[in-house]
């Protein structure tokens, strides 16, 4: 079921039909008598948000409706342009650029310290790349800021 900010969104067609259709088959399963899916069924095709179709559901086990694309305009930029993450922090300019070198270390740096290692002796820079990733991974966390 939705948070409780997305339960206002408005809903489409589409997902007012999949709903009548789960109905059905719940009804089909034995699970609501007739009268209770034409109620429900009416309830459905009425339905205008997001709330109104899972009300329809609450009581029943799976199948439900994917009301996956029913959600606030906030939640669907979230990703798209870096809003804030769990925490409220947002990534800046300096956040990806350590961001991004930490994530070479650990593709390059790593690797590369297991191969000098292997074929120099150079067991100490195994130590710098797995201590270097570290500490770019906590300055990206450090550097994110607050909206």
């Amino acid at each position: 079921m939705s948070q409780g900010r997305d339960a206002g969104i408005r809903i489409s067609g589409t997902e007012r039909d999949e709903a009548v259709a789960l109905l059905g088959r719940h009804m089909s399963t034995g699970r609501l008598e007739i009268e209770e899916y034409e109620f429900r069924c009416v309830r459905a095709v009425a339905a205008r948000t997001r709330g109104d179709i899972e009300a329809l559901f609450t009581d029943l086990p799976a199948p439900h409706p994917d009301l996956s694309a029913a959600v606030g305009p906030r939640d669907r930029l979230k990703h798209a342009v870096g809003l804030p993450n769990d925490k409220g922090l947002v990534a800046t300019p300096r956040s990806a650029a350590v961001g991004m070198f930490c994530a070479l270390m650990m593709v390059l740096g790593i690797p590369g310290a297991i191969l000098l290692t292997v074929f120099l002796g150079m067991w100490w820079t195994i130590v710098a790349a797995v201590g270097l990733t570290i500490v770019a991974g906590a300055a990206e966390e450090a550097f994110k800021a607050r909206p």
